[in-house]
């Protein structure tokens, strides 16, 4: 009787331990919150633009060449995307500073004064972003979606925002119009 009540309850541990193994295996998988689907692309345009720089990232101390700097942006962008919600999300917590230590990444390029990582991504962004409307003069309307941006550059890029109350309002940028919740698009200039 001990014999087929110890068997039972081994077949039922291996069963449990088989069943937790498939939760397990589930739950890795789940997608938490990233970028908006019309971000992704810049997110994947900054990761190449480190990779492909000829510019060094300081970490803590030690210089990384582009690749090697990339990859480890992007392994925190991992880490993190249960966080991110905009591009300018990736920068902040992917590219900015040590998690551990706390000090900030410093860009150095070739005959230039070096920055922080923050910034020289931020700079390219706003450039990419000019790009597109630039190269696509129709879909220079942008429409604002959720999540909203929650920090913005302080560069001024003015354009002209759309208002839930059909009027219309000159921002310093479109990430601080779409971070505005009564703006509903915006296009490039002033108002």
């Amino acid at each position: 009787m001990l014999l087929l009540i110890l068997s039972s309850t081994t077949t039922t541990l291996k069963n449990m331990k088989k069943s937790l193994t498939i939760v397990c295996m589930l739950i890795s998988h789940i997608t938490y919150a990233d970028v908006p689907e019309n971000q992704t692309e810049e997110v994947k345009h900054l990761l190449d633009f480190v990779s492909q720089s000829s510019c060094t990232i300081n970490r803590n101390g030690t210089n990384h060449a582009g690749p090697k700097a990339s990859k480890h942006i992007e392994k925190k962008y991992n880490y993190f995307k249960d966080e991110i919600k905009t591009t300018e999300d990736f920068i902040q917590y992917s590219a900015t500073k040590s998690t551990i230590t706390g000090s900030y990444y410093m860009v150095s390029c070739p005959n230039q004064k070096n920055i922080k990582t923050q910034q020289w991504l931020l700079n390219e962004l706003l450039k990419l972003r000019k790009k597109h409307i630039t190269n696509n003069p129709k879909e220079s309307t942008t429409h604002c979606s959720d999540p909203r941006p929650q920090i913005c550059t302080m560069e001024y890029v003015p354009v002209c925002a759309s208002l839930k109350n059909n009027t219309t309002k000159t921002y310093a940028s479109g990430c601080s119009a779409c971070a505005d919740k009564k703006v509903i698009s915006y296009s490039p200039g002033d108002c």
